[in-house]
């Protein structure tokens, strides 16, 4: 049975070093086997494509440290089960190229071998990150979901 601390610690690790933009120290949390995918449809392209050879991993969280400020997010979650550790973070994240600020969740699924993670499945609010990063258009007026609104539609 892995050791849940050292599984946790692990986590903060690659938090820390994201927060950090160091590349190398987030590199240094990883398996050798990792792999890598932000969960979504395959119509986003490369955005959800599952990496796992060590150059393509190296490549995709250098695009992500490039392009994605998350140094303000907390982690206000973490359940271990096993060799699997579940991260809930939320607060304000920013798209660099555009200054672009906005609020969000994510929910990392880490799995783990030999005290290494072995394999990271992030849960994103793909749409958003489409948006923001320009693969789909942002909507020409704003939709109101206030619950009067909600109570009208009828399915």
């Amino acid at each position: 049975m892995p050791d849940r601390t050292a599984l946790e610690q692990t986590v903060h690790s690659l938090y820390a070093a994201r927060d950090a933009n160091d590349l190398e120290a987030m590199l240094a949390c990883l398996h050798p086997t990792f792999s890598f995918r932000i969960v979504g449809s395959g119509r986003l392209g490369a955005m959800t494509q599952k990496v796992s050879n060590p150059e393509a991993v190296r490549s995709a969280f250098r695009g992500l440290v490039d392009a994605w400020d998350l140094s303000q997010m907390k982690t206000v979650q973490l359940d271990v089960d096993g060799n699997t550790v579940y991260a809930h973070r939320v607060g304000p994240i920013r798209f660099l190229p555009s200054d672009t600020w906005f609020d969000t969740e994510i929910l990392d699924r880490f799995s783990f071998s030999d005290d290494r993670m072995a394999d990271l499945t992030e849960f994103v609010d793909t749409l958003l990150v489409a948006e923001t990063v320009g693969l789909v258009a942002m909507p020409a007026i704003a939709v109101d979901y206030s619950s009067s609104t909600r109570d009208s539609i009828s399915l």
